[in-house]
This record gives C-alpha cells, structure tokens and sequence, in this order.
C-alpha cells in the first residue's frame, strides 16, 4: 500500500511540474496551482480556464466600490483573492479576499512612494505555488506572503517606468517587462537581481492624445496618475504596454513594444541564458508596443496584435510571421481556446474567432442584444445621429472549458462634442456567454453594475469574478452627459469595485460539469483508439480536475436545498470515485509518450469505469 501511494505521489509531482510544463489546472512550474494565477490566467497569456462556468449566475459579493480595477483578480493556493486598486495617498492598494467576500488585509495604506502606491492598479497580483504574492507600483517589486507581511522590495531600474504585470520564468525568477522597456528578473526568496537589466531597443509609442474629461473622476483613481494610466492602456507614449507571455516549455518569453519610431511595432522574443537575457527575434507588429501576446496550446505560435487591429501569429522558434487579419480590434489581447481558436476584438464593435492557421471561423455584432434592452428613440442632431442600440464589446475576452465570456456594453452611438468621433454611451452592461462554434447568445446575459475593461477571471467552482473598470461610465457621468439628451444619459455615479458571481442553480452546474467531464472521456477514448497518447492525458487531466470541482457543487447544491443531504453524500462519493479512476487513467498514460498499446487499455478501461460512476450519479440527481 505504501509503495502505491509513493507511485501516486511521485505521479502528482510531475503533473503539478517538478519540470517546465503543465499541472492539472493548467499552470506551469512556479505559477499558483489555482484557476487563475495572473492576469490572463496562466503563464501563455490564453485567458482559458478548463473548467465549466454557469450560463445563469448571480451576484454573490461586491467589493471596493468607489475604487478601479483596471486587471484582473488573481487565486492564491488557500483559496485567497487579490486585486489592486490605485486611489492614492492614504488607501491601500493591494486587498485580500476569502471566498466569501471577506476582506483578510490590505497592504499599509500610501504615505510615500516607499510605500505600495498607487500605480500598482496597472498590474494584477501574481501568485506563486506557494502562495507568496508579488506586485509591482511606481518604482519598486513588492513580495508579501498570503498573511499581508512584506517578504520584500526591491528597485525597478532608473528610468524605466513601472511594470504592466508579472511573470514568473523556467527558472522561477519574477519580474517582466517595465513600460520604458527594460526587462528585469529577480530571485523570488529575496528579490536581488537575478540577470543584469536587458534595455530593449526601441522607443516611445506614438504620442498620447488628451485625457477623456471626466476619466476616473469622483475619486475613482489618483489624480496624479490618471494620464500615466490612460496613456499606458491606450499603448501611447510608452514603449512596452503590455504583460509578456512565455512559452510553455522553453521558457521564451514574448512581449510586444513599440519600435525604433512611433510608427513601428515589434513583437519580440526574449530567452532567459544563464548568465544573461537575449532577444532571439523581434518581429514586425504594426504601430506602437500593441496588445498583451498570447501562445497557442501547443507552443508554436504566439499571437498579438498592433493599434490598427492587425492580428498576427509568429512562429515561437523562428519568429517569423505565419499569418496575419486584419479587423480584429487590437485594443484587447487575444484568448486563446483548448482547440487553439485565437479570440480577439476586446473594446471594438465586434468579435471573431479564428482558427490556428488564421482562417475566420466566425465573426459577430451584438446590436441585436443592445435591441432588446433599449428601444429606439428620435435622432437628435448632431450629437445623436443614429437613435439605433448598439453593442460594443468592454474587455477582453475569458474563455471556460465551454464557452467564451465578454462583457457587452448597450448604448447609443454618441458623437464626441469636441473631436467628432463616435462614441458608444454604456446605458446598459452585461457579461454574455457565447457558443465557440459561432459566437452567438448560449443564454440570457448576466446584468452588471458598471462597465468592465478589464479581465474577468474564471474560478474552479465556476465563480466569475468581474472587475470594474468604470472607465466609460465615468467619462460619461462626469462629462458627456451633460451634453446628451435625457433618454440616453448613462446612469451614474460609477461604483467600479469588483463582482463576483456565482451559479444560480449549482445542481445545473453539477450537470454541466458531469456533461463536461463525459465529452472529455469521449475525446480521450477516441483520441486513444487513433494512438493520440497526449490528446488523451490533456482530456483525462481536466475531466479529474473538473470532477473535484463538480463534486464540491453538489456540496453547494445540498447547502442550497437543491439536493437532499443523501443524495448529496452519495452523489459525492461517485464522483469522487469516478475521479479516482480518472487518476488511474491519467498515471497510465503518464509515462513515456506515446503509451505503450497495455496502457492504453488500462486507461480507457478507468475511463470506462468512471462513465459507469457518473451513469449512477445522473440517476441520484432530481
């Protein structure tokens, strides 16, 4: 029995990755072993989380309003949630959560820039594996453990701006890119610099335009730092805007910036020696340092696009271009899917999907959706030329292990008073869950409090963690709508904050987690019969981490009165029995690539042996 669970134990370690690759979840070595460790999920930048999440949802907490949150919240391993805000001198500017909303502590309050200030709101919290929380502001990289104590700080380079986010590298170093464009990486136990500053060598983006009055007014961000923020978001002034991605086994890390002039962008890929940092290719990428880069599940490609919307993928070995579209929005980074659909257009008017070898799968406008919140009124000259709903898209995209996530904003298309150019007022705000075949509704929309822009993170359980920007209703709140007519005036002030939401029902969760589960042991049977080993291990992996998931939800579904308390304990142990044999699965196909023809069989008899425990757990549901 010992030597059984030693082989178990020794089979979790390379799975949660002793070497550079995958764990269960999805993250890679170093990363927090959590459903979203960093702002776009996980070290390739995909904004994908393999778990189900609830076509009906509801609110479950609401935290820091009156505050932006312009990145994403991040998990630590006990189940803590981080965010940053950056409302300035006398506030806090990094919060931990529980599950419930609780708040456990915050970092000590600015008084000076030796404290965490507050341009630490343009870059989410990262999180380690062992749950040490990193951050960066102005001029310093912050490390607390998961209790709020100050592990460390450390300088950022003279001159070189702030961090966007972090990463953490093969080796386990922390660090990224800063917004003047020097690339630094410290040790994580005590932040000395690990590698000497490598200066890329391009300059400044193309010159910031004006602040939008009224952006982030009423308290909502510093006013000192709002034109930094703005200008950074908008890739303007700024070399590098953007977090950097890294490739999922060489550790090649891939951020975009701007050029030697602002009329060029570059894609660059940077390798992480020993003794230095080197930059292994730097591809064309338009004007400017462009959107965050992503990577293609299987590492072949990076993708990331430039301020015109030109969409390209770059061979992660080479750096040469492989394809480009245009008309993909560029003001979001792309969301990569399990099939390797890239998903951009993030903050434009539409969405499209692509395949991986750049083909359109789809492409979509949702004023039909904007329709049927608001109705059409009188056009009013010049300021409202067409009375027409339209949608526009607010953040980038998430993606679940079944479905894409974007927050739509309905409105009217409104011309700006000063500059002539058409804006769409944020009268409404939802989160809408599409089909990945084609883009459209797969259920009614989820009403939110605020506009997002920014990213929505994808829990285990299948919360939704919405951050609020509040960038569009402030600007319109506190400037546009004094110029607009009383029907289409955005309802204010702006509450920002963040929003979590959970499932509506969790027995539906707990089936749509059981019809997950049962469509990736249908892929990996499949994937076995044609001799694809590591298809298979990839479907066997996320059905077991979704099965623990799913049998926490039939917990909730007894705590909801949906399940009467037997059914729930018996509906638990099978699936968690049904997870045991999915184990069994995963060690025999873990082992040498591709598996041996008796492994393969011994795996596809455990996967059998699991449909049979979730055949007897649909017969317990209602």
């Amino acid at each position: 029995m010992r030597a059984r669970a030693t082989f178990v134990l020794l089979a979790l370690g390379a799975a949660a990755g002793l070497g550079f690759r995958d764990a269960d979840v999805g993250q890679t070595t170093f990363y927090a072993q959590t459903a979203w460790a960093t702002i776009h999920r996980d070290a390739r930048g995909s904004d994908f989380a393999p778990f189900v999440a609830p076509l009906r949802s509801r609110v479950k907490w609401t935290a820091l309003e009156g505050a932006t949150t312009i990145t994403s919240v991040t998990f630590g391993p006990e189940g803590h949630r981080y965010v940053t805000t950056g409302r300035g001198p006398g506030t806090s500017h990094l919060h931990a959560f529980d599950r419930d909303g609780n708040l456990l502590w915050e970092s000590a309050p600015q008084r000076s820039l030796d404290d965490l200030d507050a341009l630490a709101v343009g870059g989410a919290p990262l999180v380690d594996r062992r749950g040490h929380v990193y951050a960066g502001d102005a001029n310093q990289l912050w490390s607390f453990d998961a209790n709020g104590r100050v592990r460390w700080t450390a300088r950022l380079p003279e001159g070189g701006g702030s961090f966007v986010s972090l990463i953490l590298t093969r080796d386990g170093l922390v660090g990224g890119v800063t917004t003047g464009g020097k690339v630094a990486l410290y040790h994580r136990r005590d932040g000395t610099l690990a590698r000497p500053v490598l200066d890329l060598p391009g300059g400044a983006g193309p010159p910031c335009q004006a602040v939008p009055p009224g952006l982030w007014d009423g308290g909502l961000l510093d006013p000192a730092i709002v034109s930094v923020v703005f200008c950074a978001l908008a890739g303007l002034e700024v070399e590098v805007a953007n977090t950097p991605a890294l490739h999922p086994r060489t550790g090649r890390i891939f951020v975009p910036a701007a050029g030697a002039s602002p009329d060029e962008g570059v894609l660059y890929g940077i390798d992480v020696l020993p003794e230095r940092l080197e930059i292994a290719f730097a591809a064309p990428l338009g004007a400017g340092s462009g959107t965050s880069p992503a990577v293609a599940p299987d590492g072949s490609a990076v993708y990331a696009a430039g301020q015109e919307g030109v969409l390209i993928a770059v061979d992660t070995g080479t750096g040469e271009e492989l394809w480009r579209a245009a008309d993909t929005g560029g003001l979001a980074s792309p969301a990569v899917g399990p099939d390797g659909t890239v998903y951009s257009g993030g903050g434009s008017t539409s969405l499209v999907a692509l395949r991986p070898d750049g083909s359109e799968k789809w492409r979509r406008r949702y004023d039909e959706l904007a329709a049927a919140f608001l109705p059409a009124i009188e056009p009013v000259p010049p300021f409202l030329p067409s009375a027409q709903p339209v949608a526009r898209t607010n953040n980038p995209i998430s993606v679940s292990a079944r479905h894409v996530w974007v927050v739509l904003s309905l409105g009217y298309e409104v011309l700006n008073p000063f500059t002539n150019i058409p804006v769409a007022t944020p009268n409404v705000v939802v989160l809408a869950a599409l089909d990945p075949e084609d883009g459209s509704l797969a259920a009614p929309p989820q009403l939110l409090r605020d506009t997002s822009e920014a990213v929505t993170a994808i829990d285990a359980d299948g919360s939704l963690y919405v951050s609020h920007a509040a960038g569009l209703t402030s600007v319109f709140t506190f400037f546009f709508n004094a110029f607009l007519p009383v029907e289409v005036r955005v309802p204010g002030p702006p509450t920002a904050g963040i929003t979590v939401l959970e499932p509506l029902s969790f027995l539906e969760h707990v089936r749509a987690g059981i019809d997950w589960v049962r469509a990736l042991d249908a892929e990996a049977l499949a994937a076995l019969g044609s001799g694809e080993t590591d298809v298979a291990f990839t479907a066997v992996r996320r059905g077991w981490v979704q099965l623990d998931a799913t049998a926490a939800s039939s917990r909730d579904a007894a705590d909801r009165g949906e399940l009467d308390a037997p059914a729930a304990r018996a509906a638990r142990g099978l699936l968690l029995q049904a997870r045991s044999h999915l184990l069994a699965a995963r060690i025999a196909l873990g082992g040498e690539r591709p598996a041996a023809p008796r492994a393969r069989l011994r795996a596809a008899s455990a996967i059998r042996r699991a449909e049979r425990a979730l055949d007897r757990v649909e017969r317990l549901l209602p």
